[in-house]
């Protein structure tokens, strides 16, 4: 994963100087139409996009859904959407505070939307991402972490916004970070749902409570059966994926215990859940980066030992 190396130096460049390396590089992320006037940008794998995005037009305004890991591909997304339509850039939401999906604040600030997300994202998004880096964290990656622009609207369980007639229903669901929330618009049946939904992609599960991922993917499928899925990464999806990534956090928490009423731990639990994992999922995208990290921090969770963020009080 791109944010799990390090971000890039981007503090003091000119914006103009920074679209333009990024577009020499390549693309970052691909623009898919999921519904009328609503468009997913999938991240190019391995590009400094980092996470998915995406963004939403009514007939008065336009949101956004995450700011990506590089402002350079807040940039580009922010020029596509120009392209798209004359209307203003209102609203941008930030579906958790990890550093893949914020980055980009600033770009939208700039553009004039209000930056909005649930309360723990403001409390957490200077302060937690610095893990990120490890021990090793330079002075100047601290910078950037703590130069990160903040949602300046926050709430606690969700709330609606209008577009105009379009009607946009934020809400927040547990799981991913303890301050997750989807962006769902229900005249289209299309739901961002940033981390919560990895679409066949072993996920980033550091702060996770699994057990209450897994309900709300539960969630996902009945309450929005026929949606169509933006996740925060993987390809688009349907009810399906959703089923599989919810059959991986699953399959995790059953072979980690499992494997510990055999007496299993350490080294040796690792490895014989690791070869489960593999029969099944081995295909997955991320699956030799993500997986020994996933069973060490669901063994934790599952013996009360993990280390968790704390909810803004």
């Amino acid at each position: 994963m791109h944010f799990l190396r390090g971000i890039l130096p981007w503090l003091g460049m000119a914006l103009a100087s920074t679209v333009a390396s990024a577009a020499a590089a390549g693309p970052m992320f691909a623009l898919h139409q999921v519904g009328p006037g609503i468009w997913a940008a999938i991240a190019v794998p391995g590009s400094p996009a980092g996470s998915n995005s995406g963004f939403i037009i009514g007939d008065k305004a336009v949101l956004v859904v995450d700011s990506f890991e590089d402002p350079a591909a807040a940039q580009a997304l922010l020029q596509v959407i120009h392209e798209k339509t004359a209307l203003p850039v209102r609203y941008l939401i930030n579906t958790h505070y990890h550093l893949d999906h914020v980055s980009g604040n600033g770009v939208y600030q700039a553009a004039g939307a209000v930056i909005m997300a649930q309360r723990n994202v403001r409390a957490w998004e200077r302060t937690e991402n610095l893990k990120f880096f490890g021990d090793s964290i330079t002075p100047a990656q601290r910078k950037t972490v703590q130069s990160y622009v903040l949602p300046t609207v926050v709430y606690r369980n969700g709330l609606e916004l209008y577009l105009g007639h379009r009607k946009v229903v934020v809400r927040v669901l547990p799981g991913h970070t303890g301050g997750d929330s989807i962006v769902a618009v229900p005249d289209a049946k299309v739901v961002f749902t940033g981390d919560l939904f990895w679409n066949h992609c072993l996920p980033n599960l550091i702060d996770a409570d699994t057990r209450a991922q897994i309900h709300s993917n539960a969630v996902f499928l009945q309450d929005y059966p026929s949606a169509t899925f933006v996740p925060g990464h993987g390809a688009i999806g349907h009810a399906a994926d959703v089923v599989a990534f919810r059959g991986y956090l699953q399959a995790l928490r059953d072979a980690i215990s499992s494997a510990s009423r055999h007496g299993e731990h350490g080294a040796a639990l690792q490895s014989k859940v690791l070869a489960q994992l593999k029969a099944g999922y081995g295909q997955w995208h991320y699956f030799d980066y993500f997986v020994r990290k996933n069973i060490a921090q669901t063994s934790a969770e599952l013996a009360g030992t993990k280390r968790v963020p704390v909810a803004a009080p």
